[in-house]
């Protein structure tokens, strides 16, 4: 029995289970079976592998597999992490991201659903966390937000719509409306669609929105809270690629790992595919010693951010972006470690474990 079902067998109730998978496995569990995991697997290594062939192809998908099978460890995780170069020894201190909410799931127990749910709604979480949007924010989910949705509109005509409840940079768009009919034929749409927060466009700081224009450039922030007490570890930045909108790095962005204590960059810059760049790959700016502005200014939003959250809510992984308003909350969820443990080149189950038990 793998180590993910032990942990889900015996720590977690099924009734959380059930809810916890609706709410974050619901994808992944459609993913990673029968043909479509085998269709994924094939996918995931032409696109990282691209040179390797024949024997050492099948070697290769077939330890994919068996590491899968073990502990949870998904295919797109092992390229990147490169574990055809890797002892057991050396893999076992990664932290894949099935692990890490099983982990969670286990810590947080029957608070699992509420803890996950207050941030998976993205509105719901604008406000609790408000003072530190420093922006405008309305939502669309029914005819109830349309006298909200215009005067929004006509106070930023152009601004960013994302789903309530998505991720990854998925469905996120940026519109623009100029008149009455455009307003209202966009509401409508929207409401068709399903649930969308709405957001004044943040005005980037020209120092990281020299990297890429496009996009917003986020610091992805993984914060430990225990009673007065805030860890802060393991901060990364991504970039997104020219005309992209977003910076995730499941959409083609770049990211990369900085000290905690000085805020500068202090690695290369990595992919989803595994490729890594000196440089960032469009815009030429060398990533590895630049150094990121205000950083404890930074460092000391991110705190008051996470101690105005309940209790409830030990780990939060915040999105911040520094606007010409200071830094300000993008948006906040249960980061995976794949930025931190892929650009640093090293495992950090252990640390995570560490942090989550409050410990520095």
């Amino acid at each position: 029995m793998s180590i993910i079902r032990r942990i889900i067998k015996k720590i977690i109730p099924s009734f959380i289970l059930k809810e916890y998978r609706i709410i974050r496995f619901d994808e992944s569990q459609i993913i990673y079976r029968g043909s479509a995991y085998k269709n994924f697997l094939q996918e995931a290594v032409a696109a990282a592998r691209p040179n390797v062939y024949g024997k050492a192809k099948q070697t290769l998908l077939k330890d994919i597999k068996k590491v899968y099978l073990t502990d949870g460890t998904r295919p797109d995780e092992y390229l990147l992490y490169n574990y055809d170069s890797k002892d057991k020894k050396e893999r076992d201190q990664y932290m894949p991201q099935r692990l890490k909410d099983a982990i969670l799931c286990s810590y947080y127990g029957d608070k699992t659903a509420i803890v996950i749910g207050e941030m998976r709604d993205k509105y719901f979480f604008y406000k609790l966390v408000k003072p530190y949007f420093k922006r405008d924010v309305t939502k669309v989910e029914s005819d109830d937000d349309r006298d909200a949705f215009n005067v929004f509109c006509n106070k930023h005509p152009r601004f960013i719509c994302k789903i309530i409840n998505g991720g990854c940079g998925v469905g996120v768009r940026v519109e623009e409306v100029q008149n009455e009919k455009q307003i209202n034929g966009l509401f409508k749409e929207l409401i068709q669609q399903g649930g969308w927060i709405i957001e004044e466009l943040i005005q980037q700081d020209p120092s990281i929105s020299a990297f890429n224009s496009s996009s917003v450039n986020t610091v992805r922030f993984p914060s430990f809270k225990h009673g007065n007490k805030i860890v802060q570890k393991y901060p990364c930045i991504r970039f997104g690629r020219k005309g992209s909108i977003v910076d995730n790095a499941g959409q083609g962005g770049v990211f990369a790992s900085i000290d905690i204590e000085t805020g500068t960059i202090i690695t290369n810059g990595f992919d989803e595919l595994g490729h890594e760049y000196e440089c960032h790959p469009d815009s030429k700016i060398r990533f590895n010693g630049f150094a990121i502005p205000r950083w404890n200014e930074l460092l000391e939003e991110a705190k008051q951010a996470h101690m105005s959250l309940s209790e409830k809510q030990v780990y939060v992984a915040f999105d911040f972006a520094l606007s010409a308003k200071g830094w300000v909350i993008v948006e906040a969820n249960w980061g995976d470690f794949v930025l931190q443990q892929t650009a640093l080149k090293r495992g950090l189950k252990k640390e995570f474990i560490q942090m989550l038990k409050g410990y520095e």
